[in-house]
């Protein structure tokens, strides 16, 4: 440290930014977020209207809850949990990536991702 030079520096550093510029944080909520809420507490979210309500209900019976995790019953009865749109990229480079990825058409893709 003694060996650093001091070096004069008088230039003044620009402190203010507009307001809307700082903290600007978004996050976005998962698709499924509703039917989570409905499952946990049995309850439907209270911003909803009426409609939408009945909707959840009804949507909820092909859902569940395990170890903090949704997970949808498809129509032959396989779970497939899930999932957020920031984690697909990661899922479709993983099935890509893996040692029998590569490229097949868009619906053998799909098939693999899927079951």
């Amino acid at each position: 440290m003694s060996r650093i030079q001091n070096i004069k520096d008088d230039t003044l550093v620009e402190d203010k930014f507009p307001d809307e510029y700082i903290f600007s944080v978004t996050t976005q909520t998962p698709w499924f977020e509703n039917i989570d809420i409905y499952l946990v507490t049995r309850k439907s979210p209270s911003q909803l209207f009426p409609k939408e309500k009945s909707k959840i209900i009804q949507t909820s019976a092909t859902y569940s809850w395990i170890t903090n995790e949704s997970y949808k019953i498809g129509p032959d009865l396989m779970m497939g949990r899930c999932v957020r749109e920031d984690e697909i990229p990661k899922i479709l480079k993983a099935c890509d990536d893996e040692p029998c990825g590569g490229h097949f058409t868009d619906k053998r893709t799909s098939y693999k991702i899927l079951h």
